[in-house]
């Protein structure tokens, strides 16, 4: 039986019905496509593509809900089918365009538009860190207007169908998504507590999805043990502060103290280390100490900066942040009387390395003026140059160079002809596992020969000066940066813990020591105890002073924790598998090449004794 549309309300909700529905199918199909090309759907089984089709469905059914109870309010308030039926296209309109642009992200990323992105956004200095061209903008706002016209016709179509439709066909289609929601999340409350992989990896694909946990009530009922309950979680302190020094700093400063210099490089991929690259840093290296197997201590510029600095891992930046505590080396280098000072091509408000690293220096340079990064990058080169020239201060200094050209990947023309064929931008809307990644390596690359020019100016300079006798120089990467090694989809820094995303080159020069190369494993967290018991004359155990290491030990880096608190890895040394804590608590083991492996088995006692020896430095 048909019902024609003769009432307004009538069809006003029918067609506001059925729009929401189909705004459902579209949702769900947008959420749905996000695990396409990653490393989950590779392990998925029958189990698990029924809970995140059910899952992807009903939880797309509540975020398209409200455009439609917004709309029928306003219609209950205004009797306005045109008014309500514009604001329920608009806002399904935004909808839709949000969770396309975070399919974008979490493609490049594996993490959802959060907190963190927005404040890349929108904080002072997001042009440093953002760098789009105008063709991905015209192609954004052509995507934008065929949203915008296709949700409309839609609508419209929606409109016209409700005349000859019956309210009884509403029935199936809201019974279909209540029985997704139930059968999505009681499954997942079954698989949290057996351990479903399938399930419990591709769940957090779903955006801002928080699907059922039952453990404790299905403990109750003797279905799961106390101790899986207790032990799923990897490492809760507990404590409110750290033991950072782990004891008060003895120092016997030298009585001519050398100067530091840092130079790092944000993105440092360690396969393009070579002398075609840096020819100018390569040909210093002859000089240096040279450390071939060294790992940063995050994915990221924040982490791994915080673990150069403190010698401690991110995991306890929040700690360090709460207490307002500095950076052993940059308190003990002020102690001493060094003029510190940061030349960095992108703001140091955001991230927040003005507070987190360098709060209590006086006359801060926090920003650069450049228009490009290749200005900016020019611009640290020639202001740190001029400071050495005009300094007549017997004070010893310290100078940070933080170069950011291969993060940005903006070159002028003329720039991009040493390495081709190269993309004259990053077209990241073009990026996926199938891109051949050479023309955007060579743009990379190009860009790390520019920095190595600029680094050549810098190392000149000092020995022009006649400094170099008395400074120790070092020169790595933040952290690192991929271009699809693995056949992963992975393109950048910040998706995952592999050693192409961790690994970095790390020169360390001083004209004291002889030159080496050397082999054995270090960290980002020996840079910072190395050159205060080294160049600062502390003597207490490097073991007060971090988690590091002295670079020139040998020992064993195994168990090497990288990332937050949230989301955080440790790498096994001996056989390079990579321990991942994922934001919602599970754990996956992958090999160096981000395969998982679900066949490894974690020796219970080495990660108790690593989560002991890291929550150690609490007190």
């Amino acid at each position: 039986m048909t019902s024609n549309c003769t009432n307004n309300a009538r069809c006003f909700f029918k067609g506001a019905f059925l729009y929401f529905f189909v705004s459902t199918l579209v949702l769900g199909g947008i959420f749905a496509s996000y695990i396409a090309g990653s490393a989950v759907a590779q392990a998925m089984d029958a189990q698990g593509w029924c809970f995140y089709i059910t899952a992807t469905l009903s939880w797309a059914s509540v975020f398209a809900l409200v455009p439609f109870i917004l709309s029928a309010a306003l219609y209950a308030v205004t009797k306005s089918v045109r008014a309500s039926s514009l604001l329920h296209v608009s806002l399904t309109v935004l909808l839709v365009a949000f969770f396309i642009m975070n399919g974008l992200v979490y493609s490049q990323y594996r993490f959802h538009i959060n907190g963190f992105v927005l404040d890349m956004l929108f904080s002072e200095g997001a042009g440093d860190i953002f760098q789009f061209n105008a063709s991905i903008y015209i192609k954004l706002v052509a995507a934008f207007l065929f949203i915008v016209l296709a949700a409309a016709a839609v609508r419209r179509v929606c409109s016209l169908v409700v005349k000859r439709w019956n309210y009884v066909a509403a029935v199936p289609a809201s019974l279909l998504i209540v029985a997704a929601l139930l059968f999505s999340n009681g499954i997942h409350a079954y698989a949290a507590v057996v351990k479903t992989a399938s399930v419990i990896r591709s769940a957090p694909i779903v955006p801002y999805y928080f699907p059922l946990t039952a453990n404790r009530f299905l403990h109750k009922l003797g279905v799961v043990s106390k101790e899986t309950l207790t032990t799923a979680g990897l490492g809760s302190d507990g404590a409110s502060g750290l033991n950072y020094p782990a004891n008060e700093l003895v120092v016997q400063p030298d009585t001519a103290p050398k100067n530091i210099v840092m130079i790092v490089i944000d993105s440092w991929n360690s396969r393009s280390w070579s002398p075609e690259v840096f020819p100018n840093i390569w040909n210093f290296s002859s000089r240096c100490a040279y450390y071939g197997d060294h790992l940063s201590s995050s994915n990221g510029t924040t982490g791994s900066t915080f673990g150069m600095f403190f010698g401690l891992p991110a995991y306890f930046r929040s700690d360090i942040e709460a207490a307002g505590t500095q950076p052993l080396l940059v308190e003990q280098m002020l102690a001493e009387g060094y003029d510190v000072k940061a030349f960095s091509s992108a703001t140091l408000v955001y991230p927040p390395f003005a507070r987190l690293l360098f709060a209590n220096v006086p006359n801060l340079r926090i920003e650069s003026k450049g228009k490009t990064v290749y200005d900016r990058d020019c611009e640290i080169t020639d202001e740190f140059i001029s400071y050495i020239n005009s300094s007549n201060s017997e004070r010893p200094f310290y100078s940070l160079l933080f170069y950011d050209l291969a993060h940005g990947y903006e070159l002028p023309a003329d720039k991009l002809t040493r390495f081709t064929p190269s993309w004259n931008f990053a077209n990241y809307l073009a990026l996926n596992n199938d891109t051949d990644p050479t023309p955007f390596w060579n743009l990379y690359r190009n860009c790390l020969f520019q920095i190595d020019s600029l680094v050549g100016r810098v190392i000149n300079c000092l020995e022009e000066k006649k400094l170099l006798d008395n400074t120790v120089v070092v020169i790595t990467g933040d952290h690192g940066q991929e271009f699809n090694e693995n056949k992963k989809n992975f393109w950048g820094h910040n998706s995952n813990y592999s050693p192409v995303q961790l690994r970095v080159p790390l020169l360390y020069f001083d004209a004291s020591q002889a030159a080496a190369v050397r082999r054995h494993r270090t960290t980002h967290y020996d840079i910072a105890p190395t050159l205060l018991k080294s160049v600062l004359g502390v003597q207490n155990d490097v073991s007060d002073l971090g988690v590091g290491h002295m670079l020139e030990d040998s020992c064993s880096r195994d168990w090497h924790i990288v990332g937050n608190k949230d989301n955080y890895a440790f790498i096994r040394e001996k056989d390079n598998v990579i321990i991942e804590k994922k934001y919602s608590g599970h754990i996956d083991v992958y090999d160096s090449l981000m395969n998982l492996r679900d066949d490894y088995k974690v020796n219970s006692r080495e990660l108790n004794e690593a989560i002991l020896k890291l929550n150690k430095l609490y007190k």
